[in-house]
């Protein structure tokens, strides 16, 4: 008797999930074939997702970064999880995010 692989449940996403994964594998270190393996993902439709939404990844080639301003006392701003309590100058910042 012939055993047949059973295919997987195609999944519907969102593009703010398809964002999310994109930016996993990114910061993973992983490469494209070993995630997508580990997520149930084709390589092509990742490749895919890749082309069409890799802009919503930050990119590692410098640039400006995003500061989000809070009226928290004492708070100057938030770069990622990193929350920064005085004024700083850019050149910091940029050492920050590389």
């Amino acid at each position: 008797m012939e055993e047949k692989k059973e295919k997987a449940a195609r999944k519907l996403r969102g593009k703010a999930a398809i964002v999310k994964l994109v930016q996993e594998q990114v910061q993973s270190g992983q490469s494209i074939k070993s995630f997508c393996d580990a997520h149930g993902i084709a390589e092509g439709t990742f490749h895919n997702w890749k082309q069409r939404y890799g802009a919503g990844v930050a990119q590692a080639s410098g640039g400006f970064a995003t500061l989000q301003i809070l009226p928290e006392r004492g708070l100057f701003a938030v770069v990622g999880s990193i929350k920064i309590y005085q004024p700083v100058s850019a050149a910091y910042l940029k050492e920050l995010l590389s």
